[in-house]
């Protein structure tokens, strides 16, 4: 039969034959020295972007919104200037999306998240071209292109993506400046200012621009010409214009964010965590990847080019300092650095549009023997938190199925409709911060959200955190855990309204079968 865009086959799971040949010939393409020329790398690089945004459409469809995703839908649906995590262009951008259109569905919420994906792919390409030509462009956005971690980024609602389109906007003219041996106009620091407000109000990685920058004025004779010019002042001017909703939320609400995020390390070396979030750097990049962006950034340091100096500068800044804080962490995670190594692609296009051709042919197969599988089971991963397929042969889930967090709750809208149980509600309240997030997507945002217990992010700053009134918990579980979890709902919420009482749970199905079992206790809140 016929899912989703694949083939099921006897147990087996084929990716459209047809995906995997204009992959495959588009490496080709780039590898045949007989095809450089303008028309065809134009040509090539409409097909990178178009068959990248078919691959990342296709996921966004079908595969249900994650943890992160669900909670910056739920936060965002009430105003505010700049959000507990990070800054807010990332968090506003699925929700005016969904208020534009009127429509509530996954593709719609990540329909930004899309569009800044393929955004910065044609920028990757640019700063490619700048430093080697068109053909240095055009290996550059393949590899953002294929490289799981930006693919990534362009499909989940993630800082990063509006990070990668004002991050890579903002370097693209300082490479612009730093190759032009004559002064450039005010324009190109205008521009690349801009950039940088939209960097600074996606993510606080974007601050190593600066820094990185500033090295760069101390450090090269290219770069010491620029504390005389106005240029970088008037474009840090503008890039702080891009902070200030951050700042004007923080100073409203005690330094929320910064004492959030300077709390990331702990006490101690943890040496262990290191090793694991090297692990995860390698396979967000692929093991390929990640031997050609060490040598191209240590060749970029070593460059006499000031661009490729710059540009190596200013990816080293997070590599470097989220390796430290992997070391000095209990608990990180692997796609910190990613803004960093975004910036060794176009040192590594400008590598390979050197190479010899038998170094371009290993470097054919080496991609395509790493990428392909890797995009086979995101495709397998997307197909099985919606049908469950894998599990097919199991009456209940099995252990190793821990894809809840990446679960389609909206039926459970419907079905508490029907029953009544949402008639003279007031609030819905939820354990957790996470099962807060899925509960808010479920519920369609009709209701504030209030945490019951543990870390609250930002659901703190809202309207539910002090709303009161008649509540109804709700609270998502595996279906295994049900009984289990429901006493202790239960309990929690007796300790609130001794009058609490539990009504008969939801179970939601994936595929035929029950996977998930929703508590759902009713009480009232009165402080």
């Amino acid at each position: 039969m016929r899912v989703t865009g694949f083939d099921i086959v006897a147990g087996r799971v084929f990716v459209p034959s047809g995906l995997h040949k204009v992959g495959q010939a588009m490496i080709t393409g780039l590898t045949d020295p007989a095809t450089i020329n303008d028309q065809h790398d134009r040509r090539m690089l409409w097909r990178i972007l178009a068959l990248s945004m078919l691959v990342r459409g296709l996921l966004a469809t079908f595969t249900p919104l994650g943890v992160d995703e669900a909670y910056a839908i739920a936060v965002a649906r009430e105003f505010s200037w700049s959000f507990f995590d990070h800054p807010p262009l990332a968090f506003w951008s699925p929700v005016v999306a969904a208020n534009l259109t009127g429509v509530e569905h996954q593709l719609v919420f990540r329909a930004p998240a899309l569009l800044y994906g393929s955004i910065t792919t044609w920028l990757i390409y640019a700063i490619g071209s700048e430093l080697g030509g068109s053909r240095a462009g055009l290996w550059a956005a393949l590899l953002h292109a294929t490289t799981p971690a930006f693919l990534l980024a362009g499909l989940i609602i993630l800082p990063d993506g509006p990070l990668g389109v004002g991050s890579a906007y903002c370097v693209l003219w300082l490479v612009r400046i730093a190759k032009s041996s004559e002064p450039v106009p005010m324009t190109n620091w205008v521009l690349m200012g801009a950039g940088l407000a939209v960097a600074l109000a996606s993510k606080y990685q974007a601050a190593f621009i600066p820094i990185a920058t500033l090295s760069f004025m101390l450090i090269s004779p290219v770069g010491r010409r620029w504390f005389r010019l106005p240029g970088p002042y008037v474009a840090a001017l503008i890039g702080l214009i891009g902070l200030a909703p951050v700042l004007l939320w923080n100073v409203q609400n005690d330094w929320a964010s910064f004492s959030f995020h300077g709390g990331r390390t702990g006490k101690g070396l943890h040496p262990e965590n290191l090793t694991l979030m090297l692990v995860g750097q390698v396979l967000y990049l692929l093991p390929p990847v990640i031997v050609m962006a060490a040598v191209a950034l240590w060749r970029g340091l070593r460059s006499d080019q000031a661009e490729r100096l710059l540009l190596a500068l200013i990816a080293f800044g997070p590599i470097i300092a989220f390796n430290i804080v992997y070391l000095l962490s209990a608990k990180s995670f692997p796609h910190w650095t990613m803004p960093g190594w975004i910036f060794a692609l176009p040192l590594i296009g400008a590598m390979l549009s050197h190479a010899s051709p038998m170094n371009l042919r290993r470097t054919r197969r080496y991609l395509i023997g790493f990428a392909a599988p890797v995009i086979v089971l995101l495709f397998v991963f997307s197909l099985h938190s919606v049908t469950g397929f894998l599990g097919r042969y199991s009456d209940s889930p099995p252990a190793w199925d821990q894809t809840a967090d990446m679960f389609d709750y909206n039926p459970l809208y419907q079905q508490l409709m029907e029953r009544g149980d949402l008639e003279n509600i007031d609030l819905i309240a939820a354990n957790t911060w996470i099962s807060a997030g899925f509960m808010s997507g479920a519920m369609q945002g009709k209701w504030p959200v209030r945490v019951l217990s543990g870390p609250k992010h930002h659901f703190q700053f809202m309207t539910g955190h002090t709303k009161t009134g008649r509540a109804l918990v709700l609270d998502p579980v595996l279906i295994a855990q049900g009984s289990e979890n429901l006493e202790k709902m239960l309990k929690l919420a007796l300790q609130i309204d001794p009058s609490a009482k539990a009504l008969e749970s939801v179970v939601l199905n994936r595929g035929s079968k029950p996977y998930i079992t929703v508590n759902v206790i009713q009480l009232t809140i009165e402080n």
